[in-house]
């Protein structure tokens, strides 16, 4: 099984030149570990390691995140701190920005994304750190005579890779307007209308199988 997505989106980003502010150097960077996370969680996927690749999720997800607020939402003084791994709220100035605060004030700035990033946050942030952080979620086992066995539904896998997908599609579309590229954004389109039909509404937590 080939990963298209990450072979096209490789391909169009060879020999991109990225010049301008740490604002858009540190988005661009962001965007692009979402990028090798998609490729990673495709690999781990091929070769049966579904408890790492779910374990990826949550950090694809924020870098995603991270990469959008950074270009359109942060202050000159938050992308300076976000060099120095301490960026601050605007709400409350001497508190680390919460991932909350990022979501809310993209969705400020974008008002046509209609509260999605909030809700797939409300739905999914708890099993995404506890696939992170070794929650229960992470622990799928069947035990027969003694022998340790893992289970997962038969689509889980298939969700792991649709959900990885999804978010890399969108992450290019975000990262060719920060490069002002029609060829980049043409991309984007393509994959989004060949590879997303329908909006993601799976779960992303592991549900045992029955069989062996």
């Amino acid at each position: 099984m080939e990963n298209i997505i990450g072979t096209k989106i490789s391909e169009v980003l060879d020999g991109m030149k990225v010049e301008g502010s740490d604002r858009v150097l540190l988005s661009v960077m962001l965007h692009d570990v979402v990028f090798d996370n998609q490729r990673a969680i495709f690999d781990l996927v091929q070769l049966g390691h579904l408890t790492p690749a779910s374990a990826l999720l949550r950090v694809l997800f924020e870098a995603h995140v991270r990469g959008i607020w950074l270009f359109a939402c942060a202050t000159d003084k938050q992308v300076q701190q976000y060099k120095k791994d301490s960026v601050k709220s605007r709400v409350k100035p001497k508190n680390n920005i919460p991932f909350q605060e990022m979501i809310s004030d993209i969705e400020k700035e974008m008002p046509h994304l209609n509260g999605s990033l909030s809700d797939f946050k409300k739905n999914h942030w708890k099993g995404l750190n506890g696939l992170t952080h070794s929650g229960t979620q992470q622990f799928k086992y069947q035990f027969n005579n003694g022998e340790m066995r893992r289970k997962y539904s038969d689509d889980y896998a298939e969700t792991l890779l649709d959900f990885s997908k999804r978010l890399a599609i969108h992450s290019l579309g975000s990262l060719g307007k920060i490069v002002k590229s029609t060829k980049i954004i043409q991309c984007c389109i393509n994959l989004s209308s060949e590879h997303i039909s329908q909006p993601f509404n799976k779960s992303i937590q592991p549900t045992a199988s029955g069989g062996d």
